[in-house]
């Protein structure tokens, strides 16, 4: 069985730097799409806020577990 190494830092610092802002617009999307279903159509502006307010702080999230995630795999 060949066991494949980690991938060159080059292609870890790419998908570290955009991975995160993907993945946080494809949650937006989806959840401004399951708003605009139950709220019929239209997006309150209560709404609007609270997901601007959870896409930051899911991108931020992501970021840092990226960051330690790389961190944790180089000192190892």
């Amino acid at each position: 069985m060949i066991r494949h190494g980690a991938a060159p830092l080059y292609q870890q610092i790419l998908t570290a730097v955009f991975f995160p802002p993907v993945g946080a617009a494809i949650w937006w999307l989806m959840s401004r799409g399951w708003a605009m279903t139950v709220q019929g159509g239209t997006v309150s502006e209560r709404t609007r806020r609270r997901q601007k307010t959870e896409f930051w702080v899911l991108l931020l999230i992501v970021y840092a577990m990226y960051f330690v995630m790389m961190i944790y795999a180089h000192l190892r």
